[in-house]
């Protein structure tokens, strides 16, 4: 009698400890990315159409003269992307165990860990280097058109890579 008093005791407590390992580990979430934003994923399609409008208007070339008729939207474009930039770096990187793991195995690998510069923030830091690059050509000499298709298409890419990454987060 005293065994299976014993016996039903030690199912008792394993049943416990089940029970509290699931619980435990079922609200426990590995995060290795930044929350979903929207005011990000709105700004940066609202900038996007910006800047296609921007290089639409733009076909064909420019002329130096005209530079100063360009000049506020070189600087809207450039503001908007610093801006996402710096909403996008806001974001804490997510400090858990397996992003440390992670870390671990990705420079013993000879790579450079996660860190607090997510894709999209390179990116939009990116396009702000392009527009930038480009307005100075623009003011010195205007833009050729094979010039404004290779800004063009610099920006494409990292719109692209922006948009992407952060479409994904919304998961």
């Amino acid at each position: 009698m005293v065994i299976i008093s014993i016996m039903k005791l030690i199912k008792l407590h394993f049943s416990f400890l089940v029970l509290f390992s699931i619980i435990l580990f079922t609200g426990c979430e590995a995060t290795l990315a930044p929350a979903y934003d929207q005011a990000i994923v709105k700004s940066v399609t609202e900038n996007s159409e910006l800047a296609m409008r921007f290089f639409a208007e733009l076909d064909g070339g420019t002329e130096v003269e005209s530079f100063e008729l360009r000049e506020e939207t070189y600087n809207v474009l450039i503001g908007a992307f610093e801006s996402l930039k710096l909403q996008a770096k806001a974001r804490p990187v997510p400090k858990n165990v397996a992003l440390d793991k992670i870390n671990q195995l990705l420079q013993a690998r000879g790579s450079n860990g996660i860190t607090g510069d997510y894709p999209s923030a390179f990116a939009f830091e990116q396009i702000a280097k392009t527009f930038i690059k480009m307005k100075v050509v623009d003011s010195d000499r205007g833009l050729k058109p094979l010039a404004l298709e290779a800004f063009k298409g610099q920006v494409e890419i990292f719109l692209d890579q922006a948009i992407t990454y952060e479409s994904f987060l919304k998961r």
